[in-house]
């Protein structure tokens, strides 16, 4: 018999802007941020390490919870400006940021062939929004079966912002 934990097949090992209507990072946890300088374009990217829910698994009984497909991930939005922080965690920093939602919500044409996309991420504790000309999500390694929506820094092997994919 098949169980839903023998059922995923990830699709590619990087994914873009151009995939956003496919995806979703509600839920996700951001373990960290940096900001990467780009000195031959003389611009910034804004990386994220991130665990990203590829898919949730309903319950099998209702008054069981969802389980989760989890990978670490590095999320860069590319040539980053406009940037806009807030974060409200006066209670102290006693969990992981998560993220609610991540919005586009505008693309322009700058020039000839060069869109500009504005995003704005929800987090649980404020908001970060930009423009950016566009993102890359490299995925890690092989995603986990498993009952949490993050993983342990042992089953992610650490904070990491390589932009290496893992190998099938």
């Amino acid at each position: 018999m098949t169980t839903e934990k023998d059922k995923f097949n990830l699709d590619k090992l990087i994914w873009t802007h151009a995939d956003y209507e496919l995806m979703g990072w509600h839920g996700c946890r951001i373990y960290g941020l940096t900001f990467l300088p780009q000195k031959e374009l003389g611009t910034t990217h804004l990386v994220f390490d991130i665990d990203y829910i590829f898919k949730w698994v309903d319950p099998l009984k209702p008054d069981q919870p969802f389980a989760f497909w989890v990978s670490p991930c590095t999320l860069i939005f590319k040539e980053t400006f406009a940037l806009t922080l807030n974060i409200d965690q006066r209670g102290g920093l006693t969990d992981l940021l998560q993220i609610a939602d991540l919005f586009l919500v505008d693309r322009t044409e700058q020039e000839l062939n060069k869109l500009i996309f504005e995003w704005n991420i929800d987090l649980q504790e404020g908001f970060i929004n930009f423009k950016s000309s566009g993102f890359e999500q490299f995925v890690r390694q092989k995603p986990i079966f498993t009952s949490n929506q993050i993983l342990t820094l042992d089953e992610r092997n650490g904070i990491s912002f390589s932009q290496t994919p893992y190998t099938t």
